[in-house]
């Protein structure tokens, strides 16, 4: 993959992602969830091929969110994000389903794709260090 498609996936998690949380479950323990959320299918995809190619995460660790308003095509939207990201539908989470309320136009909803693993949160947090050394200087 190109460097400019690392630094992009790497700013994308950067700013569209989850960071680490402590687990309010254990005292002293935290979760390393490596997710992005976006309405852009293209940073979903960009974020998903850089897990798979780069840093090999399998396709059976992905797990994926739709969020969309009442009144949306569920069925359409969930089938369009199966396709378009090639996970299948049985590793998404309960859809989420909003009031509908005045907002964009969105045909899409909102994407949240995930995965847990420490080792591969860690790789990503060491990547964007190096590469955000730039500005430190």
């Amino acid at each position: 993959m190109f460097s400019k498609q690392k630094t992009i996936s790497l700013a994308l998690w950067w700013c569209e992602g989850t960071k680490i949380r402590r687990d309010k479950r254990w005292k002293n323990a935290y979760l390393y969830p490596i997710e992005i959320t976006n309405t852009d299918p293209k940073i979903i995809k960009i974020f998903l091929d850089y897990l798979k190619i780069e840093l090999k995460v399998p396709n059976h660790k992905l797990r994926g969110q739709i969020q969309i308003h009442d009144g949306d095509d569920k069925s359409k939207i969930e089938h369009f994000w199966s396709n378009y990201l090639n996970i299948p539908m049985s590793q998404f989470n309960k859809t989420i389903i909003r009031a509908r309320g005045s907002r964009f136009k969105n045909q899409y909803g909102t994407f949240k794709l995930r995965t847990y693993n420490k080792n591969t949160f860690q790789k990503l947090q060491f990547l964007l260090e190096k590469e955000l050394e730039i500005f430190d200087k």
